[in-house]
Protein backbone atom coordinates (compact mmCIF):
# COMPACT_ATOMS: atom_id res chain seq x y z
CA UNK A 1 0.00 0.00 0.00
CA UNK A 2 1.41 3.64 -1.07
CA UNK A 3 2.69 5.84 1.35
CA UNK A 4 0.06 9.11 -0.16
CA UNK A 5 -2.39 6.23 0.86
CA UNK A 6 -0.95 6.28 4.31
CA UNK A 7 -0.48 10.00 5.15
CA UNK A 8 -4.01 10.06 3.79
CA UNK A 9 -5.05 8.13 6.49
CA UNK A 10 -2.95 10.16 9.15
CA UNK A 11 -5.20 13.14 7.61
CA UNK A 12 -8.47 11.32 8.15
CA UNK A 13 -7.51 10.36 12.25
CA UNK A 14 -6.43 13.32 12.57
CA UNK A 15 -9.10 15.60 11.19
CA UNK A 16 -11.92 13.87 12.65
CA UNK A 17 -10.51 15.07 15.85
CA UNK A 18 -9.90 18.10 15.42
CA UNK A 19 -12.98 19.84 15.19
CA UNK A 20 -14.34 23.53 16.16
CA UNK A 21 -14.40 22.05 19.73
CA UNK A 22 -10.82 23.04 20.06
CA UNK A 23 -11.68 26.21 20.30
CA UNK A 24 -13.85 25.32 23.57
CA UNK A 25 -11.40 23.46 24.88
CA UNK A 26 -9.50 25.94 26.28
CA UNK A 27 -12.51 27.43 28.07
CA UNK A 28 -13.75 24.19 29.56
CA UNK A 29 -10.71 23.51 31.49
CA UNK A 30 -9.59 27.58 32.38
CA UNK A 31 -9.88 27.04 35.92
CA UNK A 32 -7.57 23.93 35.99
CA UNK A 33 -4.63 25.84 34.83
CA UNK A 34 -2.33 24.96 32.12
CA UNK A 35 -0.13 22.46 34.15
CA UNK A 36 -3.16 20.29 35.24
CA UNK A 37 -4.79 20.74 31.95
CA UNK A 38 -1.73 18.96 30.38
CA UNK A 39 -1.68 16.26 32.23
CA UNK A 40 -5.22 15.37 32.03
CA UNK A 41 -4.75 15.56 27.95
CA UNK A 42 -2.27 13.71 28.18
CA UNK A 43 -4.01 10.99 30.29
CA UNK A 44 -7.20 11.16 28.01
CA UNK A 45 -5.21 10.99 24.46
CA UNK A 46 -3.21 7.90 26.35
CA UNK A 47 -6.80 5.70 27.04
CA UNK A 48 -8.20 7.01 24.06
CA UNK A 49 -5.20 5.99 22.05
CA UNK A 50 -5.36 2.10 23.73
CA UNK A 51 -8.68 1.90 22.91
CA UNK A 52 -7.73 3.12 18.84
CA UNK A 53 -5.34 0.29 19.15
CA UNK A 54 -7.46 -2.14 20.56
CA UNK A 55 -10.40 -1.35 18.22
CA UNK A 56 -7.58 -1.64 15.18
CA UNK A 57 -6.61 -5.58 16.51
CA UNK A 58 -10.62 -6.48 16.97
CA UNK A 59 -11.25 -5.25 13.31
CA UNK A 60 -7.69 -7.13 12.16
CA UNK A 61 -8.32 -10.00 14.02
CA UNK A 62 -12.20 -10.84 12.87
CA UNK A 63 -11.24 -9.42 8.72
CA UNK A 64 -10.63 -6.05 7.35
CA UNK A 65 -13.95 -4.82 5.70
CA UNK A 66 -16.55 -5.42 8.31
CA UNK A 67 -17.66 -3.00 10.99
CA UNK A 68 -17.94 -2.60 14.60
CA UNK A 69 -21.48 -4.99 14.31
CA UNK A 70 -19.67 -7.41 12.81
CA UNK A 71 -16.71 -6.98 15.16
CA UNK A 72 -19.20 -7.26 17.67
CA UNK A 73 -21.04 -10.33 16.99
CA UNK A 74 -18.06 -12.53 15.77
CA UNK A 75 -16.49 -11.21 19.50
CA UNK A 76 -19.37 -10.77 21.76
CA UNK A 77 -22.49 -12.23 20.76
CA UNK A 78 -25.82 -11.05 19.96
CA UNK A 79 -25.31 -8.99 22.65
CA UNK A 80 -22.28 -7.27 22.02
CA UNK A 81 -24.14 -6.76 18.67
CA UNK A 82 -27.65 -5.33 19.78
CA UNK A 83 -25.25 -2.89 22.17
CA UNK A 84 -23.39 -1.75 19.42
CA UNK A 85 -26.23 -0.86 17.06
CA UNK A 86 -28.02 1.24 19.84
CA UNK A 87 -24.84 3.06 21.32
CA UNK A 88 -23.13 3.51 17.58
CA UNK A 89 -26.93 4.98 15.97
CA UNK A 90 -26.44 7.72 18.88
CA UNK A 91 -23.86 8.30 19.03
CA UNK A 92 -23.35 8.91 14.76
CA UNK A 93 -26.54 10.46 14.05
CA UNK A 94 -26.23 12.86 16.88
CA UNK A 95 -22.94 13.73 15.43
CA UNK A 96 -23.92 14.10 12.24
CA UNK A 97 -27.04 15.80 12.74
CA UNK A 98 -24.82 18.72 14.81
CA UNK A 99 -22.26 18.60 12.32
CA UNK A 100 -25.20 18.89 9.13
CA UNK A 101 -26.79 21.65 11.39
CA UNK A 102 -23.51 23.84 11.69
CA UNK A 103 -22.81 23.14 8.14
CA UNK A 104 -26.11 24.80 7.23
CA UNK A 105 -25.71 28.46 8.78
CA UNK A 106 -22.40 28.29 7.47
CA UNK A 107 -23.38 28.32 4.07
CA UNK A 108 -26.14 30.64 4.85
CA UNK A 109 -23.94 32.86 6.05
CA UNK A 110 -21.53 32.67 3.47
CA UNK A 111 -24.34 33.62 0.94
CA UNK A 112 -25.52 36.42 2.75
CA UNK A 113 -23.85 39.03 0.48
CA UNK A 114 -26.12 37.35 -2.62
CA UNK A 115 -29.14 38.85 -3.66
CA UNK A 116 -31.57 35.17 -2.75
CA UNK A 117 -29.96 34.30 0.52
CA UNK A 118 -31.09 30.32 1.01
CA UNK A 119 -33.51 29.30 4.01
CA UNK A 120 -32.17 27.52 6.44
CA UNK A 121 -33.91 24.46 4.79
CA UNK A 122 -32.74 25.20 1.41
CA UNK A 123 -28.95 25.07 2.94
CA UNK A 124 -29.61 22.25 5.27
CA UNK A 125 -30.59 20.33 1.94
CA UNK A 126 -27.28 21.90 -0.19
CA UNK A 127 -24.73 20.97 2.71
CA UNK A 128 -26.18 17.00 2.75
CA UNK A 129 -26.12 16.44 -0.97
CA UNK A 130 -22.00 17.72 -0.82
CA UNK A 131 -21.70 15.35 2.02
CA UNK A 132 -23.28 12.40 0.51
CA UNK A 133 -21.59 13.12 -3.37
CA UNK A 134 -18.34 12.83 -1.48
CA UNK A 135 -19.01 10.16 0.72
CA UNK A 136 -20.77 8.05 -1.49
CA UNK A 137 -18.08 8.09 -3.44
CA UNK A 138 -15.86 6.07 -1.51
CA UNK A 139 -12.85 6.55 1.20
CA UNK A 140 -10.05 7.42 -1.52
CA UNK A 141 -11.86 10.41 -2.48
CA UNK A 142 -13.17 11.34 0.84
CA UNK A 143 -9.32 10.79 1.78
CA UNK A 144 -8.21 13.32 -1.23
CA UNK A 145 -11.16 16.03 -0.12
CA UNK A 146 -10.18 16.07 3.51
CA UNK A 147 -6.22 16.43 2.63
CA UNK A 148 -6.75 19.33 0.79
CA UNK A 149 -9.23 20.38 3.73
CA UNK A 150 -6.77 19.74 6.43
CA UNK A 151 -4.44 22.12 4.54
CA UNK A 152 -6.88 24.76 4.80
CA UNK A 153 -6.91 23.82 8.55
CA UNK A 154 -3.47 23.49 9.30
CA UNK A 155 -2.94 27.06 7.27
CA UNK A 156 -5.76 28.22 9.80
CA UNK A 157 -4.42 27.23 12.55
CA UNK A 158 -0.91 28.13 11.51
CA UNK A 159 -2.28 31.62 11.11
CA UNK A 160 -3.92 31.86 14.64
CA UNK A 161 -0.53 30.43 16.05
CA UNK A 162 1.31 33.41 14.42
CA UNK A 163 -1.11 36.15 15.70
CA UNK A 164 -1.36 34.88 19.25
CA UNK A 165 1.96 32.65 20.40
CA UNK A 166 4.17 36.19 20.30
CA UNK A 167 1.48 37.47 23.16
CA UNK A 168 1.99 34.71 25.53
CA UNK A 169 1.94 35.57 29.19
CA UNK A 170 4.05 33.12 31.55
CA UNK A 171 2.43 34.38 34.56
CA UNK A 172 -1.05 33.69 33.29
CA UNK A 173 -0.69 29.80 32.74
CA UNK A 174 -0.14 29.15 36.39
CA UNK A 175 -2.31 32.19 37.76
CA UNK A 176 -5.30 29.31 38.23
CA UNK A 177 -5.66 27.54 41.58
CA UNK A 178 -4.66 24.12 42.07
CA UNK A 179 -8.22 22.68 42.18
CA UNK A 180 -8.32 19.23 41.27
CA UNK A 181 -11.82 19.02 38.35
CA UNK A 182 -12.51 16.14 36.61
CA UNK A 183 -15.54 17.39 35.29
CA UNK A 184 -13.64 18.09 31.75
CA UNK A 185 -12.75 14.65 30.87
CA UNK A 186 -15.28 13.24 29.07
CA UNK A 187 -15.39 16.51 26.93
CA UNK A 188 -11.49 15.69 25.97
CA UNK A 189 -12.03 11.85 25.32
CA UNK A 190 -14.74 12.80 23.15
CA UNK A 191 -12.24 15.38 21.67
CA UNK A 192 -9.88 12.44 20.64
CA UNK A 193 -12.72 10.16 19.30
CA UNK A 194 -11.11 9.39 15.96
CA UNK A 195 -11.07 6.02 16.19
CA UNK A 196 -14.54 5.75 15.01
CA UNK A 197 -12.67 5.58 10.79
CA UNK A 198 -10.36 2.68 12.00
CA UNK A 199 -12.76 0.07 10.36
CA UNK A 200 -12.79 2.14 7.20
CA UNK A 201 -9.61 2.98 7.27
CA UNK A 202 -8.35 -0.55 7.46
CA UNK A 203 -10.39 -1.71 4.42
CA UNK A 204 -8.50 1.50 2.59
CA UNK A 205 -4.98 0.23 3.82
CA UNK A 206 -6.41 -3.02 2.70
CA UNK A 207 -5.25 -4.26 6.63
CA UNK A 208 -1.61 -3.95 6.34
CA UNK A 209 -0.77 -4.03 10.26
CA UNK A 210 2.38 -2.32 10.56
CA UNK A 211 1.16 0.92 8.26
CA UNK A 212 -2.05 1.25 10.05
CA UNK A 213 -0.46 0.78 13.68
CA UNK A 214 1.95 4.19 12.38
CA UNK A 215 -1.64 5.88 10.67
CA UNK A 216 -3.31 5.56 14.35
CA UNK A 217 -0.59 6.82 16.30
CA UNK A 218 0.53 9.31 14.32
CA UNK A 219 -2.81 10.66 13.51
CA UNK A 220 -4.00 10.73 17.29
CA UNK A 221 -0.85 12.57 18.35
CA UNK A 222 -1.43 15.57 15.87
CA UNK A 223 -4.93 16.44 17.71
CA UNK A 224 -2.76 16.34 21.07
CA UNK A 225 0.02 18.75 20.49
CA UNK A 226 -2.52 21.12 18.07
CA UNK A 227 -4.80 20.99 21.57
CA UNK A 228 -1.84 22.04 23.85
CA UNK A 229 -0.74 24.68 21.46
CA UNK A 230 -4.03 26.03 21.37
CA UNK A 231 -4.61 25.99 25.22
CA UNK A 232 -1.24 27.18 25.63
CA UNK A 233 -2.18 30.35 23.38
CA UNK A 234 -5.73 31.07 24.95
CA UNK A 235 -4.54 30.04 28.83
CA UNK A 236 -1.97 33.07 28.35
CA UNK A 237 -3.47 35.59 26.86
CA UNK A 238 -6.84 35.60 27.95
CA UNK A 239 -6.83 36.30 31.91
CA UNK A 240 -9.04 33.74 33.85
CA UNK A 241 -10.94 37.15 35.58
CA UNK A 242 -13.41 39.97 33.83
CA UNK A 243 -16.36 40.44 31.36
CA UNK A 244 -13.98 39.14 28.70
CA UNK A 245 -12.20 36.40 30.67
CA UNK A 246 -12.74 32.76 30.17
CA UNK A 247 -14.40 32.05 33.38
CA UNK A 248 -17.50 34.73 32.01
CA UNK A 249 -17.12 33.15 28.75
CA UNK A 250 -17.58 29.76 30.22
CA UNK A 251 -20.37 30.62 32.24
CA UNK A 252 -22.74 33.03 30.17
CA UNK A 253 -21.01 33.04 26.75
CA UNK A 254 -20.37 30.44 23.57
CA UNK A 255 -16.63 29.49 23.38
CA UNK A 256 -16.19 28.95 19.16
CA UNK A 257 -17.52 32.66 19.16
CA UNK A 258 -16.56 34.79 22.34
CA UNK A 259 -12.96 33.05 22.33
CA UNK A 260 -11.55 34.80 18.91
CA UNK A 261 -13.68 38.68 19.98
CA UNK A 262 -11.78 38.17 23.18
CA UNK A 263 -8.30 37.78 21.50
CA UNK A 264 -9.02 40.76 18.57
CA UNK A 265 -10.36 42.80 21.61
CA UNK A 266 -7.14 42.60 23.28
CA UNK A 267 -4.39 42.13 20.30
CA UNK A 268 -6.08 44.58 18.28
CA UNK A 269 -6.15 42.48 15.49
CA UNK A 270 -9.12 41.79 13.65
CA UNK A 271 -7.10 38.84 11.49
CA UNK A 272 -7.56 36.50 14.23
CA UNK A 273 -11.51 36.80 13.63
CA UNK A 274 -10.87 35.67 10.17
CA UNK A 275 -8.55 33.61 10.95
CA UNK A 276 -10.28 31.24 13.59
CA UNK A 277 -13.25 31.40 11.63
CA UNK A 278 -11.83 29.72 8.70
CA UNK A 279 -10.54 27.12 11.15
CA UNK A 280 -13.72 26.30 12.74
CA UNK A 281 -15.38 25.82 9.05
CA UNK A 282 -11.79 23.49 8.14
CA UNK A 283 -12.49 21.77 11.41
CA UNK A 284 -15.90 20.71 10.96
CA UNK A 285 -15.92 19.58 7.62
CA UNK A 286 -13.54 17.09 8.05
CA UNK A 287 -14.79 16.33 11.21
CA UNK A 288 -17.93 15.53 9.01
CA UNK A 289 -16.08 13.66 6.48
CA UNK A 290 -14.69 11.27 8.91
CA UNK A 291 -18.12 11.04 11.00
CA UNK A 292 -20.20 10.15 8.31
CA UNK A 293 -18.15 7.85 6.21
CA UNK A 294 -17.84 5.81 9.33
CA UNK A 295 -21.40 5.80 9.75
CA UNK A 296 -21.83 5.31 5.96
CA UNK A 297 -19.62 2.48 6.03
CA UNK A 298 -21.01 0.61 9.64
CA UNK A 299 -24.83 0.98 7.69
CA UNK A 300 -23.52 -0.80 5.14
CA UNK A 301 -21.87 -3.92 7.23
CA UNK A 302 -24.62 -4.02 9.69
CA UNK A 303 -27.32 -4.22 7.29
CA UNK A 304 -25.37 -6.54 4.71
CA UNK A 305 -25.66 -3.92 1.66
CA UNK A 306 -23.33 -3.63 -1.36
CA UNK A 307 -21.78 -0.70 -2.43
CA UNK A 308 -22.77 -0.82 -5.62
CA UNK A 309 -24.81 2.25 -7.36
CA UNK A 310 -28.53 0.98 -5.92
CA UNK A 311 -26.36 0.06 -2.62
CA UNK A 312 -24.73 3.55 -2.05
CA UNK A 313 -28.12 5.24 -2.63
CA UNK A 314 -30.29 2.75 -0.17
CA UNK A 315 -27.37 3.68 2.46
CA UNK A 316 -26.83 7.33 1.42
CA UNK A 317 -30.59 7.71 2.36
CA UNK A 318 -30.70 5.72 5.73
CA UNK A 319 -27.37 7.84 6.43
CA UNK A 320 -28.47 11.09 5.62
CA UNK A 321 -32.11 10.93 5.99
CA UNK A 322 -32.46 10.64 9.90
CA UNK A 323 -29.86 13.23 11.25
CA UNK A 324 -31.31 15.78 7.97
CA UNK A 325 -35.35 15.49 9.97
CA UNK A 326 -33.59 16.15 13.13
CA UNK A 327 -31.77 19.21 12.15
CA UNK A 328 -34.69 20.68 9.81
CA UNK A 329 -37.56 19.73 12.50
CA UNK A 330 -36.15 18.61 15.90
CA UNK A 331 -32.71 20.15 17.10
CA UNK A 332 -33.44 20.02 20.19
CA UNK A 333 -33.69 16.07 20.24
CA UNK A 334 -29.91 15.41 18.70
CA UNK A 335 -28.77 18.18 21.10
CA UNK A 336 -29.74 16.68 24.06
CA UNK A 337 -28.20 13.32 22.72
CA UNK A 338 -24.90 15.16 22.01
CA UNK A 339 -24.68 16.47 25.67
CA UNK A 340 -24.03 12.77 26.39
CA UNK A 341 -21.35 12.61 23.70
CA UNK A 342 -19.04 11.28 26.20
CA UNK A 343 -20.78 8.99 27.66
CA UNK A 344 -21.19 7.31 24.72
CA UNK A 345 -17.96 7.88 23.72
CA UNK A 346 -16.36 5.91 26.56
CA UNK A 347 -19.01 3.05 25.98
CA UNK A 348 -18.32 3.05 22.09
CA UNK A 349 -14.53 3.63 21.76
CA UNK A 350 -13.24 2.87 25.15
CA UNK A 351 -15.01 0.09 27.05
CA UNK A 352 -16.11 -2.14 23.86
CA UNK A 353 -12.80 -2.20 21.81
CA UNK A 354 -11.46 -3.47 24.98
CA UNK A 355 -13.69 -6.04 25.88
CA UNK A 356 -13.44 -7.16 22.19
CA UNK A 357 -9.78 -8.00 22.42
CA UNK A 358 -10.42 -9.80 25.86
CA UNK A 359 -12.61 -12.08 24.05
CA UNK A 360 -10.80 -12.51 20.96
CA UNK A 361 -6.89 -12.99 22.84
CA UNK A 362 -8.29 -15.10 25.21
CA UNK A 363 -11.37 -16.55 24.58
CA UNK A 364 -11.61 -17.16 20.91
CA UNK A 365 -8.12 -17.03 20.01
CA UNK A 366 -8.62 -15.23 17.03
CA UNK A 367 -5.15 -13.64 16.71
CA UNK A 368 -1.89 -12.68 18.51
CA UNK A 369 -1.91 -9.23 20.56
CA UNK A 370 -1.05 -6.39 17.68
CA UNK A 371 1.49 -4.87 20.31
CA UNK A 372 2.80 -7.55 22.74
CA UNK A 373 2.93 -5.24 25.93
CA UNK A 374 -0.43 -4.43 26.05
CA UNK A 375 -2.01 -7.62 27.62
CA UNK A 376 -4.58 -7.96 30.42
CA UNK A 377 -3.31 -5.12 32.91
CA UNK A 378 -3.56 -2.29 29.83
CA UNK A 379 -7.12 -4.30 28.84
CA UNK A 380 -8.32 -3.87 32.57
CA UNK A 381 -6.38 -0.52 33.38
CA UNK A 382 -8.49 1.19 29.94
CA UNK A 383 -12.48 -0.42 30.82
CA UNK A 384 -11.46 0.89 34.97
CA UNK A 385 -10.52 4.23 33.58
CA UNK A 386 -13.89 4.49 31.01
CA UNK A 387 -15.93 3.42 33.43
CA UNK A 388 -14.69 6.16 35.86
CA UNK A 389 -15.41 8.42 32.98
CA UNK A 390 -19.04 7.63 32.63
CA UNK A 391 -19.13 7.74 36.43
CA UNK A 392 -18.07 11.71 35.47
CA UNK A 393 -20.28 11.88 33.02
CA UNK A 394 -23.11 10.98 35.05
CA UNK A 395 -22.34 13.63 37.91
CA UNK A 396 -22.31 15.85 35.31
CA UNK A 397 -25.22 15.60 34.40
CA UNK A 398 -26.91 15.32 37.51
CA UNK A 399 -25.03 18.94 38.06
CA UNK A 400 -26.73 19.68 35.22
CA UNK A 401 -30.59 18.88 35.29
CA UNK A 402 -30.78 18.92 38.74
Amino acid sequence: MSLKNAVGGVALIAGTAIGAAVLALPVATAHLGFAQTTLIYIFCWVFMTLGALFLLEANLAVGYGVNLISMAQKTLGKPGKIFTWCVYLVLLYALTAAYLGGLSAWLQQSLEGFEKVPSPFTSAIIGTLLTIMVISLGTAVTDWVNRILMIGLIGAFCSLLGLTVSHVETALLYSQGAQIDLRPIPLMITAFGSAIVIPSLTEYLHGNKKQLYHVVLIGSLIPLFVYLLWEFCIVGIIPLNGNDGLLHIQQHGHPVTDVPKALEKMLHNSMITTASSYFSIFALITSLLGVCLSLFDFLADGFNVSKNLKGKLLLSLITFVPPLIFVLYFPRGFNFALSFAGLFVALLLGILPALMVWQGRYRLKLEKPLVPFLGKPAIILTILFFLGVIGIECFNQWERFF
